[in-house]
């Protein structure tokens, strides 16, 4: 389970590549491909670099007109569905 303070990175059996507005994902062991747009492509991009799930939150906060009483739980249930696919895991 992830929480506010777990870090995640992109996962390195994984490529990806800005397809206009659009970003797409290829799952490099699993031959999974994955399309991103919105605040989903925000938050790959956020993950250049490791983040915590914490930072990632209040990043799509502050980019994005959202509802307060959702927005947190919907960002957990995006990176643990991109955590289940192989796409990013938590550093230890």
């Amino acid at each position: 389970m992830l929480e506010t303070s777990s870090v995640l990175k992109r996962s390195s059996a994984q490529v990806s590549c800005n397809l206009d507005e659009e970003i797409a994902v290829l799952h490099l062991q699993r031959a999974r491909y994955f399309g991103l747009a919105g605040v989903g492509a925000h938050i790959w991009l956020s993950l250049e670099r490791p983040r915590s799930v914490g930072e990632i939150c209040d990043s799509v906060a502050d980019h994005f007109d959202v509802a307060p009483a959702s927005w947190r739980s919907d960002v957990l249930a995006f990176l643990a569905s991109l955590q289940e696919a192989g796409l990013v895991e938590v550093v230890d």
